[in-house]
């Protein structure tokens, strides 16, 4: 088997930019969603719906779901991030966009190195996903 340092001989300086933003970003997403699990369950923050009451919701489409309590689709859960079962999506966003900001990270790399095809290909992901992350596209209506 090799040490640590015979295999980072193999492993590009982007590379290793990308696996340290990753790796610190994953941490933080773990905590952010087990912090916010725990004020849900614990009851530090009210739930939007009370657990008693959420299995008789479990059976509804999605639209019937929003429509009868009043939840917003795509980003409107931002305005209820207040609430303890919808708090848990910050951890779940954080992750969700951490691609983005990794491909933003190796970016100087490859325009450094004058690899502009790379440059552009990363430019077009971090495009074509915060587009679809933007809600722009609806959901599927």
């Amino acid at each position: 088997m090799r040490s640590r340092s015979q295999r980072l001989k193999y492993v590009t300086p982007e590379q290793l930019a990308y696996a340290d933003l990753l790796d610190i970003g994953t941490t933080i997403g773990r905590y952010l969603l087990a912090i916010t699990f725990i004020l849900y369950v614990f009851g530090f923050t009210p739930p939007k719906i009370p657990l008693s009451e959420l299995p008789s919701y479990w059976s509804m489409p999605a639209e019937q779901y929003s429509n009868l309590v009043g939840v917003a689709t795509g980003w409107g859960w931002l305005a209820l991030i207040g609430y303890g079962d919808y708090m848990n999506f910050l951890g779940i966003a954080f992750l969700s966009g951490l691609t983005i900001v990794c491909y933003l990270r190796v970016l100087p790399f490859s325009l450094h190195r004058k690899d502009f095809v790379l440059g552009t290909v990363l430019l077009l992901e971090v495009m074509l996903l915060s587009f679809a992350a933007s809600g722009l596209l609806g959901s599927g209506h």
